[in-house]
């Protein structure tokens, strides 16, 4: 097996091993938080619906006069209004706390767990085992620290963020096509434009990432066999030629360090993208409403909409993990 396949099927175990010391509780837990983290994602959209309401509203009452019985309607339909605002505001505190709170009980609970294990496979060894180790006591428990830090850190954070992110994706694209079908089809083929960007950004990050990981880790390597034998260095009087080769291995992490500003401010120009696609649908969505009689409204819904689908391509926090 090629090494490449070899990379690609431990990280798809690892994906799946990720839950893989989860009990019932924590099956629930997990639903739990996926429903909020899908209903915090979908909150957004659902409020663009009581707002281009709002706008319909106002716009109609713009030509209305005061005392009149429509201006008496129009008040109604905007505290109407007000009062769907503030149902959605407790739902989403609803569904956001328990987006938050299962997912972060589950990490502790899972992680918890796999430190009890953890623990017990090391006291099942015998005693010829820790002799034949030549990592230390402090530095075993300083990794699985580190890891179990790491895997709660992603079933806390990275996990319902993906989620939510992911159902933002989604719903923006229904919610734009369900306020304006006509918007929506022609700003369908400029997801792309924003997908093929944020994509290559993320790839393109990750494997920099890996790389200056590597880096880091043959130079701390050439620093521990230093130490570890400080007196035949010193002998032999190689510490020029050991400085030397430590500081070529930091100056390639100083060249993957530049790549990767170099691509992070490619992906922040990629803004200016979203610019033209913004002015595009104001400008086509002007002329459905003047020549199509939609409601204005709606449009701005629609646009909002799909303004959100650039969310998760555009440099989310974390979104990097999933790539």
């Amino acid at each position: 097996m090629s090494p490449g396949r070899a990379a690609t099927g431990g990280e798809r175990r690892s994906i799946r091993g990720l839950f893989k010391f989860a009990d019932r509780v924590d099956v629930v837990l997990m639903a739990l938080g996926t429903l909020g983290a899908i209903g915090d994602g979908c909150s957004t959209n659902l409020l663009l619906i009581f707002a281009s309401d709002v706008m319909n509203s106002l716009g109609r009452g713009h030509a209305q006069q005061q005392g009149s019985a429509t201006s008496v309607h129009f008040m109604h339909d905007i505290e109407k209004s007000c009062l769907n605002f503030v149902y959605l505001a407790f739902a989403i505190l609803v569904v956001a706390s328990m987006e938050g709170y299962c997912w972060s009980r589950t990490s502790e609970r899972q992680v918890l767990r796999i430190r009890h294990l953890y623990l017990e496979a090391i006291l099942r060894q015998e005693v010829a085992f820790f002799d034949s180790q030549e990592a230390t006591t402090s530095e075993i428990i300083n990794s699985i620290s580190k890891d179990a830090s790491l895997i709660q850190e992603v079933l806390s954070e990275k996990v319902p963020l993906f989620l939510m992110h992911s159902t933002v994706f989604v719903s923006g694209l229904a919610f734009s096509t369900y306020f304006s079908w006509r918007l929506a089809l022609v700003s369908y083929p400029l997801v792309l434009l924003l997908i093929i960007p944020g994509l290559i950004y993320g790839k393109y990050l990750l494997y920099l990432s890996r790389e200056s990981r590597r880096e880091y880790a043959k130079a701390n390597s050439l620093v521990e066999q230093a130490l570890g034998s400080i007196k035949t260095v010193y002998s032999f009087t190689a510490e020029k030629g050991i400085i030397q080769r430590y500081t070529a291995i930091l100056d390639k992490t100083i060249n993957l360090g530049i790549k990767q500003g170099i691509a992070k401010g490619l992906a922040v120009g990629f803004t200016g993208l979203s610019f033209a696609i913004w002015a595009f649908l104001a400008w086509y969505g002007s002329r459905l409403v003047m020549y199509h009689h939609e409601s204005g409204g709606r449009i701005y819904a629609a646009g909002i909409s799909f303004v959100l689908v650039q969310i998760p391509w555009n440099g989310t926090p974390g979104a990097e993990t999933f790539h």
